[in-house]
């Protein structure tokens, strides 16, 4: 029986016939070996305390475009710093919610690019942030505004007490509108007259809106500072939220708060 297969295979190779013998088989073709950026690269996660969760993901991830990761310097397949996958901050959209740093207030961070204040990779600070607040915020923010005499006890609890860092629906990057930032705090600012108790049962106003007549219609509108320009009438309207010379946070100078009246009613 084996002779007579040996012929038949002879036969069929002359005659250009597929043998009928059993094929060896196809060797696997081999997989490219999955690159270990950290041989390199370790410094930028190893024994820090907060690390990025895209890092466990994998680098090309975000570094889409490095080609040839194992050579030296990578050669790039775009044109885009570090070969990224998109331009900041449209590439850390792809993990983070794009609605909450787009609202009708956007921080000029935001435009700067995520890494102006966070680090991509790993920080000993939290949310990855490269310093911690507030020295993180004096890198763009005058330090003198924040430090004078006396200051507000809300700055030493950090920025994000009162400002949303990324984009608000209320001015200044206010975390909630102007009069409750302060409520919060102040509670009881707004449940007896306020700075001219005495004078009237109502109190100076502070702040909020109020109600006017448009035709039939009763709609609430925002008070206008009459002072500042393009700002609402608000606590901050006779008080800096920051940092003031004057006693009480005073933005204007004064000792008690009847020496502010001159600022903005004229006798």
């Amino acid at each position: 029986m084996l002779r007579s297969f040996g012929l038949l295979a002879v036969i069929a190779a002359m005659l250009s016939i597929p043998s009928m013998a059993p094929a060896a088989a196809a060797e696997p073709a081999a997989q490219p070996a999955e690159v270990d950026c950290n041989k390199c690269h370790a410094a930028l996660t190893v024994r820090i305390k907060v690390v990025h969760a895209a890092v466990p993901m994998g680098c090309p991830s975000c570094h889409s475009g490095i080609a040839e990761a194992l050579k030296v310097p990578h050669k790039k397949t775009n044109t885009i710093t570090k070969g990224l996958s998109a331009e900041q901050p449209e590439l850390c959209y792809g993990c983070h919610d794009k609605a909450k740093f787009t609202k009708k207030t956007v921080h000029a961070a935001v435009g700067m690019g995520c890494t102006g204040c966070h680090n991509p990779h790993a920080s000993n600070n939290e949310k990855l942030l490269v310093a911690a607040v507030p020295d993180l915020c004096f890198n763009c923010h005058d330090k003198a505004e924040f430090s004078r005499k006396n200051v507000h006890a809300a700055v030493q609890m950090g920025c994000l007490t009162c400002h949303n860092p990324h984009s608000s629906d209320d001015p200044g990057l206010l975390a909630k509108v102007q009069y409750n930032v302060c409520f919060d705090c102040h509670d009881g600012v707004s449940k007896q007259p306020h700075a001219i108790a005495g004078f009237s049962q109502k109190g100076h106003p502070i702040g909020l809106p109020k109600k006017e007549r448009k035709g039939k219609k009763e709609t609430l509108a925002d008070v206008k500072d009459p002072k500042r320009e393009g700002k609402l009438f608000s606590c901050a309207s006779c008080h800096n939220p920051h940092s003031s010379d004057n006693v009480k946070l005073f933005r204007y100078p004064a000792k008690k708060a009847m020496e502010l009246c001159s600022n903005c009613h004229k006798y």
